[in-house]
């Protein structure tokens, strides 16, 4: 069906996309959509990688929505800011 067809290519998409910003800002799309549910283990696939990383975020923007979004699913992310600017 449709709703299938929908769920298996969000589901790729989830998985497909590499660059962390990117992943939120969808994970953060599917929450305010009330859809996020479908997705709860490919969601957390991808938040479990994120909040592994060591990498830094370039700008407040990114910083605060890993933090944000990292908290809202109980990971335990530092509050220090860690930006760094090139």
């Amino acid at each position: 069906t449709r709703v299938e067809e929908l769920r298996r290519e969000v589901q790729q998409l989830i998985t497909s996309t590499t660059e962390q910003v990117a992943q939120l800002e969808l994970i953060d799309s599917l929450e305010h959509l009330g859809v996020a549910y479908h997705f709860e283990s490919e969601i957390r696939r991808s938040l479990d990688a994120i909040s592994r990383s060591t990498r830094g975020y370039e700008d407040l923007y990114s910083s605060s929505l890993r933090f944000r979004i990292l908290r809202q699913h109980g990971y335990n992310v530092s509050a220090g800011i860690h930006i760094y600017i090139h």
